[in-house]
């Protein structure tokens, strides 16, 4: 039974939406933004879920080869990045939308950007 359960988490995430219980599959979510004690996943500019739940505990439960916390107030998935500006730092998503990347986590990010593009 264990390993069932180990295998639905790497997936993706159960949430619950009203009476139901989905999973999200982790290729959908394109990053977590946490602010006012919520956590918000989504899928470009469309809200999945609010969930009140540490981002800490949410950055645990991801995948470390896909997902990448750029923030204290952001995890991004690394498949729908689109552009990195070294000199702002800032994360580009489709649709225009920017994600901070902090001063503390550049080094860190740019090198995981290079270990998962090695063209850059």
């Amino acid at each position: 039974m264990k390993s069932s359960k180990t295998a639905f988490q790497k997936k993706g995430l159960w949430i619950r939406d009203k009476e139901k219980i989905r999973l999200v599959p982790f290729e959908t979510i394109t990053h977590i933004h946490h602010y006012n004690g919520l956590s918000e996943v989504r899928m470009g500019k469309e809200l999945l879920k609010k969930l009140r739940m540490p981002l800490c505990n949410l950055e645990k439960m991801m995948p470390e080869t896909r997902f990448f916390r750029t923030h204290r107030n952001y995890i991004i998935n690394k498949s729908f990045v689109e552009g990195y500006n070294a000199e702002e730092p800032l994360v580009s998503f489709a649709g225009g939308q920017k994600i901070p990347v902090s001063r503390r986590k550049k080094k860190q990010f740019e090198s995981f950007l290079h270990s998962t593009y090695s063209s850059i």
